[in-house]
């Protein structure tokens, strides 16, 4: 079977990458924590735990998370009370309510130096990406997913994505003109 076309120019959809941020909130729960604690002084776990509707272990699956990309912090402990407060404001779009990157020195949003270089080559010679957002819920999201992947395999693709990973949108990037 021959090889697809970016493998042979050395590309691999595994290097695609993107601000940690931006990752990170785009997952609905992550997006909802974060939201909750931008909005307040601080919170407890139990208080987190109520706003966002989810069970503790999987909290801090996801508080761990944006603990990790600098987002928020477990600031105190009170007996067995863990508080939570926001320690990185990130500013929203009107648009599309999905949190920016910080503005990085050179004037570029920060997220652009983590784009892959053949994929920042491809938007500078002319590509264009178009967003399909997935809308609904996450059982819709994970049969979009699986569709993507039974679509890689079918054309010999290796698309290696964590079985956590919870798309909330997919970006297609054309030719360039």
């Amino acid at each position: 079977m021959a090889e697809p076309a970016w493998e042979t120019r050395g590309w691999s959809m595994a290097k695609i990458r993107g601000d940690p941020i931006r990752l990170a909130l785009a997952h609905p729960t992550r997006h909802a924590l974060y939201q909750q604690l931008a909005d307040s002084d601080e919170m407890s776990t139990v208080q987190l735990c109520k706003a966002v509707g989810i069970e503790r272990y999987h909290l801090y699956h996801h508080l761990k998370h944006l603990s990790n990309i600098g987002l928020i912090e477990n600031h105190r402990d009170v007996g067995r009370s863990r508080w939570w407060k926001c320690i990185q404001k990130v500013s929203s779009s009107s648009n599309d309510q999905t949190p920016s990157a910080p503005i990085s020195g050179g004037g570029l949003p920060s997220w652009v130096e983590n784009l892959d270089p053949e994929v920042r080559e491809l938007l500078e010679r002319g590509a264009q990406i178009k967003m399909v957002n997935l809308s609904g819920n996450a059982t819709d999201s994970i049969t979009a997913k699986k569709t993507i992947e039974r679509v890689a395999t079918e054309n010999g693709l290796d698309f290696d994505i964590p079985f956590t990973f919870i798309p909330s949108a997919v970006a297609l990037i054309s030719k360039p003109r």
